[in-house]
């Protein structure tokens, strides 16, 4: 193998061994090779060693990549060569084999818990999910490509593309159902990307995750079609959230013809799914009472009908249905628009109606008991709210009270007189 040593400036002597995977060399944390000079960019370029080769990329940096004093994007070095990232030089130098590598042989362990190869075959999921990573960093390619296939266990295939140009060729090639860009693209950018993808395969679910986030690249992806917009992460907690995201845009893939119970899934949920991905879809909801529907347009709720009402009243008698089913249908133009609050402010007032319908119905189970006055042949001595309502009020407490015993610590009856 080889390594990597810095020869100039105060970083002299730093190194780096060189391994078969990417990685990237830079001023900012997190590179894998990071050096602290103020000519270096934050991620100036990325490195593989290959055989007896080292490749480079340029990672669109402010100083400059030379390769034998050439300015490069791309170049090739060979051990004892000299690599200048802005004004610091880095050498290609062979790596010295550590004793514990050489000492004993290495022995290979057993692995006792390793299925068959046919069980293996057997084992992998019947449909894997078609998944391409864009971005102009292998490095970053390589890691969250290995980690997004642990996690998805083998559910999915994933595919990566360093430029536009890779990535509609990929298209072309297979059947992609989620595409990952990110923004800083050589010469095509991941915003135009996303908008040529989006015209070519309008069926392709499209997510943007980015180092640089900002207001305006926002609004501009999720105008161009991605259904979600997402800041690059910087720990293996952050990427398997991302995942996770990533992995349920899949349990929404097949619009048409989605369904599900009431029981095992809220329309509230539903809703604000479809809502943050400015999807457009008409959600029918049923029982053997109720058949309505609701109408959201580019993640808008526009219109609901059902139950005898329309607007924000048959939405919120919707959203209070405990049982039935829903389906999503492909969205048709309403005639009329009945609703124009925001859908967070209508979910947060269906909710305070819900509420309100709980207390209201706790109301009215409730029997109130009072003490009705002892008279003679009177037996009952308690009766509901609705008897008690008759009683006459002009008598203060007390008034009709007859002692009939007393206790001092034994019980001693008494003649029965009114107190």
């Amino acid at each position: 193998m080889a390594k990597i040593v810095v020869t100039s400036n105060s970083s002299a002597g730093l190194s780096f061994e060189l391994s078969k995977s990417w990685i990237t060399i830079g001023r900012a944390a997190g590179n894998t090779f990071q050096i602290i000079e103020t000519s270096i960019s934050g991620q100036h370029c990325e490195v593989l060693w290959r055989g007896e080769e080292l490749l480079v990329r340029d990672m669109r940096s402010t100083n400059g990549t030379f390769i034998r004093g050439v300015l490069v994007t791309e170049g090739v070095l060979r051990k004892g060569e000299i690599l200048r990232l802005g004004e610091i030089e880095l050498r290609v130098e062979e790596s010295i084999p550590s004793v514990y590598n050489t000492s004993l042989p290495i022995i290979s362990q057993p692995v006792t818990n390793s299925p068959h190869p046919l069980l293996q075959a057997e084992m992998r999921p019947l449909r894997q999910n078609k998944v391409l990573l864009v971005d102009d960093s292998m490095a970053f390619l390589e890691t969250v490509g290995e980690m997004f296939e642990t996690l998805s266990a083998g559910s999915w295939e994933i595919h990566k593309a360093s430029a536009a140009d890779q990535a509609l060729l990929i298209l072309q090639q297979h059947r992609i159902e989620l595409v990952v860009i990110d923004i800083n693209m050589p010469m095509l950018d991941g915003v135009q990307l996303l908008g040529v993808i989006n015209r070519r395969h309008s069926d392709v679910k499209k997510v943007v995750l980015t180092g640089n986030s900002t207001d305006t690249h926002r609004m501009m992806c999720l105008k161009g079609g991605a259904e979600l917009f997402l800041e690059k992460p910087i720990t293996p907690a952050g990427f398997a959230t991302v995942f996770n995201l990533l992995n349920d845009l899949f349990v929404w893939s097949q619009r048409e013809g989605f369904s599900g119970t009431l029981r095992q899934v809220g329309l509230t949920d539903v809703i604000q799914i479809e809502c943050l991905r400015r999807n457009s879809c008409i959600l029918e909801v049923h029982n053997p009472k109720t058949n309505g529907a609701i109408y959201i347009e580019n993640g808008e709720i526009i219109h609901a009908i059902g139950v005898g009402l329309e607007g924000e009243q048959a939405l919120y008698r919707l959203l209070s249905m405990q049982n039935g089913e829903f389906r999503l249908q492909p969205f048709k133009n309403s005639d009329k628009r009945t609703i124009h609050c925001s859908w967070e402010n209508l979910l947060m007032e269906a909710a305070r109606f819900q509420d309100e319908e709980k207390v209201a119905l706790a109301n009215d189970d409730t029997v109130f008991i009072t003490k009705s006055p002892l008279k003679p042949g009177n037996t009952d001595t308690m009766q509901s709210s609705s008897a008690a309502a008759t009683l006459p009020q002009s008598k203060e407490l007390g008034e009709e009270i007859v002692v009939v015993s007393t206790y001092d610590g034994e019980w001693h009856p008494t003649d029965g007189a009114k107190k």
